[in-house]
């Protein structure tokens, strides 16, 4: 838990410590999204502008431009893959909703929310990989991102669980999390991929 606490502190720090430029990269991913095609380049590109903050490099738009550029292609297969993904597991719960009310629903939609919760948790690993890695392979990012939740499943339920209350508390709060939960996501993820792999530098592959 402590290093949960730490890893959502550190990802505050960089927010407050550049909130200007934090609040322009921001609004640029949150209408990308909008706009859906630059959707994953400008999502990648978050992550690669607050891995730089992460190992304490000096950052800025050029960066992030950069970035969206450089990452389009494997931030598109990135993001087909989720796509795919996610539409199958949302997909199944609505139908499953529709089967009827029981308690062997209500388990099996349980199930499938479960899933989809601990593959969310896997993707904030994988983006960070993404940029750790000397060549950007969705693949073996997903792989890693992965095998870090199975070696640290106390850490990885701890942090989603801060995470979540930061944000919702963020949501409350005049919607900070609107201006900066882009930012705060791919900020936390790269300082939880850093200080787990501090921990246990083996979990990383890069072939």
């Amino acid at each position: 838990m402590s290093d949960a606490v730490a890893v959502i502190r550190l990802g505050l720090k960089d927010a407050w410590e550049d909130l200007w430029t934090v609040l322009v990269c921001n609004l640029i991913w949150l209408l990308s999204v909008l706009l859906i095609i630059p959707g994953p380049p400008a999502t990648l590109a978050l992550f690669y502008y607050t891995n730089r903050q992460a190992h304490g490099e000096f950052a800025d738009l050029a960066d992030f431009w950069q970035a969206l550029r450089r990452y389009f292609a494997p931030a598109w297969r990135w993001g087909l893959i989720n796509l795919v993904l996610v539409a199958i597991l949302v997909g199944d719960m609505l139908l499953t909703g529709r089967l009827g009310r029981s308690s062997l629903t209500y388990l099996i939609q349980s199930f499938y929310l479960a899933v989809l919760g601990v593959w969310l948790i896997v993707q904030l690993y994988t983006l960070s990989f993404l940029i750790e890695q000397d060549q950007p392979g969705v693949v073996q990012a997903i792989r890693n991102g992965a095998v870090m939740l199975g070696q640290n499943i106390g850490f990885s339920i701890s942090l989603g669980l801060l995470l979540a209350i930061v944000l919702l508390l963020g949501t409350l709060l005049f919607m900070l999390s609107f201006a900066v939960g882009g930012f705060l996501l791919a900020s936390v993820g790269n300082h939880a991929v850093l200080n787990r792999l501090a921990a246990q530098p083996v979990a990383l592959q890069e072939k």
